[in-house]
Order: structure tokens, then sequence, then C-alpha cells
């Protein structure tokens, strides 16, 4: 994890001035906590599976719009004198495959939680 952060800030200073003005704006989701399954309450899980499905949402629009300043970068990029950074795509990339990763992280976490839950309240 800690060398994902260092290559996130590795690509950012390379990237410049560029990266800094696409990172503000596509804003990351921040995740849910997941409870522990065995020791929730139902009410608990209902409010955690609506949140979980509210970050998968945002984390969806957040791909996409690190997808869509991508191509708005090297569209740009193209006419310039300076072209192509190719370490502004590497940056964005690595951002949405991070938040790829939690958001998977975090599907799992819930569907474990739900399963603990079901597991510890039989009926």
């Amino acid at each position: 994890m800690a060398r994902k952060i260092l290559l996130t800030a590795a690509f950012m200073m390379l990237a410049g001035p560029a990266f800094a003005q696409i990172q503000d704006r596509c804003s990351a989701p921040i995740a849910p906590v997941v409870p522990d399954g065995k020791t929730a309450t139902a009410p608990q899980l209902t409010q955690t599976v609506n949140d979980v499905k509210n970050y998968i949402r945002a984390s969806d629009d957040y791909q996409a719009c690190l997808l869509a300043e991508i191509n708005t970068y090297e569209t740009q990029a193209k006419g310039s004198k300076a072209g192509i950074d190719p370490n502004v795509r590497k940056g964005l990339e690595l951002k949405g495959d991070t938040n790829q990763k939690e958001k998977e992280r975090i599907g799992a976490a819930y569907n474990k939680a739900a399963a603990d839950y079901r597991a510890s309240h039989p009926k």
C-alpha cells in the first residue's frame, strides 16, 4: 500500500501542473466502514448495504471522470508544444486501479459481514 502511495506521489510530481489541474476535477469517494457481521444489528447492515451501493456508484463515477480526464488531457496535449506526458496517464490509471481494488475490497467485506450476520442470527 505504501508503495502505491509513493508511486502516486512520484507520478504527480513528474506530471507537474497538468496533473494538478486534472486531480482537482475528480474526487475519490470515501469508503464506508463495514461492521462485523457477527455483532452488527439488522439496521446497521441495512445502512451498510446502502452505503456500499452508494460507494460503488460513486467509484464508478470517479473512474469515469478519470477516464474522461485522460481523454481530455491527451486531446489537448496533442496540439500543444509540450505534447503528451505519459506520466499523466499512468498517474490517473493508477488512481483508478487503486479505487477499483478498494471497491472490490469493500464489496467483499460487506458480503462477509452479511454472511457472518446470517450465520450468527439463524431464523
